[in-house]
């Protein structure tokens, strides 16, 4: 019963709330059909204050529609801009359909202003650029944005409540599975295969040296030594028994560590070829630092940027110094062209919010059928996005109570997701890809050298016993011989 009443509750108030923000007495109006034609709504704002010092900013409506000017520029997939075919500018997406319900709501009408393709920052001359500027300059009446919220920014213009939050990731091709000939030594680093050898050739010289010293225990030539510790190595039949007690335990240690070294490498092996692991090398900010070969594509005249001029210290600190040098500035309306023709080469890496990297992610998919970008896990640049109004608007405080409502329920979120159908699809791809075709010659080119170079060498050998048949060569006993299991 008590669920009922609850549910009951909740959609009445979603009733009422749907009613407050659409329904007018001065009925819908579209956008440039406004009564009161003028940027400058004079005597509206008293209206408009006196209802916000009265607390009733979900319900106030002006009571004459007055028309706005909003700066936007396109920034998918928040911010569409196309050209109507009466000349003037049409915003659609999830932005467009915040102001489209926040025109409703209060009833005002709006048109479209486009700068210079920046959000806003300050310049050496101390004005802003951007969308920011527009409004600074009373050439728009809104900022449609979202803009990241920063001290800077605040104290030119008024933020409205935040929209949505965000995280800055990096944006780099998705690394491809690789031939890899040499693969067959992966099982092990590099240094575990050099103190490998390194014991091996420390066991022989102590192996030769207590026969040497006792006088007993085994043979003295170095050429049967060397063969006994490769038969060891390659788990094969002894050539010769140690009859010294001290010459025995150091083969019996010999065995014991090859024993375990070889069945380590074979299971390691046997699981890298059943399963192909795909490298990722750009995965955090930290890793694009680190590569001063590649270059940084950022968003200009952003809150990131501007901190970037001031900042000296951690990492920020350093990606300030590394953006003097590597970093190609390009605008909002520019970056899914620019990661398009440029991320694929491998060279470039971009600096964008998660919610960017999905929206490419979605549309190359949709385009290709293919999975060619790949987000880092690692994030940095936590924002806030809201519009913006001039100082002291009271327009602020009646989008703040519409924008409340709205990121409540949620829908500014699905709004964004409508946006982006396919993204799930990329967003699952694995880093381990299980193994669906043969290997190629490409992928074991080098077992078959290593075979090709030791037959080279055989073949050698047996070309000087014949031609130089007074050379002898020690003779190897195989009259007893152990295996290792």
């Amino acid at each position: 019963m008590a669920l009922v009443l609850f549910l009951a509750g909740a959609v009445r108030f979603t009733q009422d709330f749907v009613s407050a923000l659409y329904t007018s007495d001065v009925g819908c109006v579209k956008q440039g059909e406004g009564r009161v034609v003028d940027g400058d709504y004079g005597d509206l704002k008293n209206v408009a204050r006196h209802s916000i010092s009265s607390g009733r900013t979900l319900t106030f409506k002006f009571p004459q529609a007055p028309h706005f000017k909003v700066a936007a520029e396109p920034w998918p997939p928040h911010v569409y801009l196309d050209a109507a075919s009466d000349g003037s500018i049409e915003v659609t997406g999830p932005m467009g359909q915040l102001l489209d319900t926040l025109a409703l709501s209060i009833n005002f009408t709006y048109s479209m202003v486009r700068g210079d393709g920046y959000w806003g920052a300050p310049q050496p001359n101390g004005s802003w650029n951007g969308m920011i500027g527009t409004v600074l300059r009373k050439e728009a009446d809104i900022g449609l944005g979202p803009f990241g919220m920063s001290y800077t920014r605040s104290q030119v213009v008024d933020f409205t409540i935040p929209v949505f939050l965000e995280m800055l990731h990096v944006l780099v091709t998705r690394p491809q599975p690789q031939p890899d000939p040499w693969g067959f030594l992966a099982p092990f680093t590099w240094y575990v295969w050099v103190g490998l050898l390194a014991s091996l050739v420390t066991v022989l010289v102590a192996s030769l040296l207590t026969v040497r010293v006792l006088g007993f225990g085994g043979p003295s030539s170095v050429g049967r030594h060397v063969w006994a510790f490769y038969s060891i190595s390659f788990t094969q039949a002894l050539p010769w028994i140690p009859t010294a007690d001290g010459l025995r335990v150091a083969f019996l240690l010999w065995m014991s560590v090859v024993l375990v070294l070889v069945r380590s490498y074979s299971g390691a092996l046997t699981s890298m070829l059943a399963v192909k692991t795909v490298t990722v090398k750009y995965d955090s900010l930290r890793d694009v630092l680190d590569d001063p070969s590649l270059t940084l594509l950022m968003e200009g005249s952003t809150a990131l940027t501007t901190h970037l001029q001031t900042v000296e210290m951690g990492v920020y600190g350093e990606l300030a110094r590394a953006s003097q040098t590597r970093a190609q500035y390009v605008r909002a309306s520019e970056t899914y062209g620019a990661a398009y023709a440029l991320i694929p080469d491998g060279r470039h890496a971009m600096l964008v919010e998660n919610v960017v990297c999905r929206k490419i992610y979605s549309d190359h998919f949709s385009r290709t059928g293919r999975c060619d970008f790949y987000m880092s896990t690692g994030n940095f640049w936590r924002l806030i996005y809201a519009m913006v109004v001039p100082k002291g608007s009271p327009l602020g405080h009646l989008i703040d109570s519409r924008i409340h409502a709205l990121r409540e329920f949620g829908i500014y979120e699905r709004w964004a997701m409508d946006q982006m159908p396919n993204v799930t699809h990329c967003l699952r791809t694995p880093k381990k890809l299980r193994l669906q075709e043969p290997y190629s010659l490409a992928d074991l080119w080098a077992v078959f050298l290593i075979l090709v170079g030791g037959a080279t060498l055989g073949t050698a050998a047996f070309c000087l016993e014949l031609l130089l048949p007074h050379i002898h060569f020690p003779n190897i006993s195989l009259s007893w011989s152990f295996a290792i299991y």
